[in-house]
């Protein structure tokens, strides 16, 4: 319905989207699969297998981003312990950093149980 130029439009801004949440995140999360100038395609995959160590699971970020109002994520697909997302075109830049604000505040929260700041079990 869109017609070629609206569907390469709507593409571009996807593709946009994903690497500009994937900037955002830098840092705080480790991004798999990149391309060779390191950008991500119209989703990016965020590497949440580093937090075993630590009793934090994949299930247990994407049920905190729910408390946030945000549908979870798909998980552990196409890796094991990982979160694929894909922001859509439709998605306004307002929504995406609260998104990001979203998942850095839940990296905060790791690394707070990762310090023995925060209890692992009740939290």
């Amino acid at each position: 319905m869109l017609g070629g130029d609206g569907l390469t439009k709507a593409t571009e801004i996807a593709i946009l989207n994903a690497n500009y949440i994937k900037k955002r995140l830098e840092g705080s999360y480790d991004i798999l699969y990149t391309g060779v100038k390191g950008r991500s395609a119209h989703e990016l995959i965020i590497d949440c297998r580093p937090f075993k160590e630590s009793k934090i699971e994949v299930v247990d970020i994407a049920k905190r981003l729910m408390d946030y109002g945000f549908h979870a994520p798909t998980v552990s697909w196409p890796v094991p312990g990982t979160l694929m997302v894909e922001p859509t075109e439709s998605e306004s830049f307002a929504e995406l950093n609260r998104f990001c604000d979203a998942m850095i505040s839940i990296r905060q929260e790791i690394e707070e149980i990762e310090l023995g700041i925060s209890d692992p079990e009740n939290n």
